[in-house]
């Protein structure tokens, strides 16, 4: 007779236990403040979550930052909360003492308080510039601010009145590094308290002697460039990355608006009769689109206009190492705060369009349309590529410019006349010859034919 196993001994302990825990859970009432207490236990009720009116300082969204973390990451100095205690930016905050000590000679005691009473009254609207609340006490919080907002100060005067001295200025790779660090979106104090702060260490004095400039006038010459040229004396701008927007952005072709469709790249456009040029603006998003009549070389001498073409006029670029840095955070601050006026994103979106490898470089190059200050064509081509990535657009004001490009790229005739031109006409010597090569095979025609009526 076989053995019968045994069975394992079951605990059924642990199963009673959850039937009795089930049963408790039954029990309890659920009410939104039970709900409330699991996932609200950590935030304040007063906490204010959304943005503030005064926002204008963001984090650059992490899309974007994953794409060049370099070109949004201070790399000497820090201002304002976000970036505020690295230790790898620790050496130029003893110069925001120096600068502060520096300072302290141009004013009294009694302004300095008058500089801190202000900042104090304003410290809620601070704070609101940032996207991201300062979770810093208020001491802390307004012992930071005094010392980056002097520091600003300090330095743009000592560039105005060329402090000969003075080696943050005239080291160029750290004064370009500043200048760059002080532009970045993540890196910034509001510009009204900038402003606030000068006009009332410095009001306007009786004498001109004593007058000193005004504070737009010495943050325009710090970052000096072509593009500040013909900008007026005032202007309302939220920080120093909203005031490179607003260079690049003062005058734009108020077209209409829309989505535009798949265009052709620089080289096609060129293949079919599309002319580039530089166009003498100041401001980098000015493009226009112009027919005009086209004279071939070797008829120069007759002042005959033979055919029309189309002009495409791009102002003048120029590419150096913080050019990406500077465009990237106009770009990335249009994204934050003017979804619906992305007209630095819908140029660099056209460029991007007319710009896949380094033959449309070449072109663009050759028209004077880019100054290419980074070497080889092909490092143009991959910065202009990159910069469109995780970017949104709104309806760009380049729609009718890309419209009419597109419709004289389809057309078949302009494509033949572009090759006539370039193959047969493209300087004096070889249209002279090609026009003498017409001339003799006419005359040579109307002499046979001359000969065939002699005969008949």
């Amino acid at each position: 007779m076989a053995r019968r196993r045994s069975r394992p001994h079951l605990n059924l302990l642990p199963a009673k236990i959850s039937t009795t825990q089930n049963l408790e859970e039954k029990d309890i009432l659920i009410t939104i403040a039970s709900i409330e207490s699991r996932k609200e236990l950590h935030i304040s009720k007063e906490e204010i979550m959304e943005p503030q009116p005064e926002c204008c300082i963001y984090r650059v969204p992490k899309d974007l930052r994953n794409i060049n973390k370099a070109a949004y990451t201070p790399k000497v100095i820090s201002v304002g909360p976000l970036h505020y205690g690295r230790k790898d930016l620790a050496d130029m905050e003893k110069q925001k003492i120096r600068f502060k000590r520096e300072f302290s000679k141009r004013i009294s005691v009694e302004k300095w308080q008058e500089l801190i009473t202000f900042m104090e009254k304003h410290e809620q609207r601070i704070r609101n510039c940032y996207e991201e609340k300062p979770e810093f006490q208020k001491i802390e919080f307004m012992t930071m601010i005094v010392y980056d907002a002097i520091f600003i100060i300090e330095l743009f005067l000592r560039d105005f009145y060329r402090i000969q001295c003075e080696f943050l200025l005239f080291k160029p790779l750290l004064r370009a590094a500043i200048r760059l660090d002080l532009q970045l979106l993540e890196n910034q104090l509001p510009y009204f308290l900038l402003e606030g702060l000068y006009r009332l260490a410095f009001p306007e004095p009786k004498t001109k002697a004593e007058r000193y400039p005004p504070f737009f006038l010495l943050a325009c010459s710090f970052f000096q460039d072509g593009m500040f040229n013909g900008i007026p004396e005032e202007v309302e701008v939220k920080h120093f990355t909203d005031l490179r927007r607003y260079i690049l952005t003062r005058i734009y072709p108020k077209q209409s608006f829309g989505f535009p469709g798949n265009l052709p790249c620089a080289h096609r456009l060129k293949e079919s009769g599309v002319k580039f040029k530089s166009a003498a603006t100041h401001c980098l998003l000015d493009l226009k689109v112009e027919k005009k009549m086209l004279r071939i070389p070797c008829f120069n001498i007759f002042k005959i206009p033979i055919w029309k073409v189309c002009e495409l006029q791009i102002p003048r670029v120029q590419i150096v190492d913080g050019t990406e840095c500077l465009i990237r955070n106009a770009m990335a601050l249009e994204q934050c705060h003017y979804p619906l006026q992305t007209h630095v994103c819908n140029y660099i979106d056209l460029l991007d369009v007319l710009i896949d490898s380094e033959e449309d470089v070449n072109c663009l190059v050759e028209a004077g349309v880019i100054s290419n200050h980074m070497g080889n064509n092909k490092i143009v081509a991959d910065i202009i590529n990159k910069l469109s990535l995780q970017i949104s657009g709104s309806p760009s004001c380049y729609f009718e410019i890309v419209k009419g490009l597109k419709s004289h790229n389809d057309n078949s005739w302009n494509h033949a006349k572009a090759t006539l031109r370039s193959v047969y006409f493209s300087n004096l010597w070889r249209g002279t010859a090609t026009f003498a090569a017409i001339m003799l095979l006419f005359l040579t025609l109307i002499q046979t034919i001359c000969s065939i009526l002699q005969v008949l």
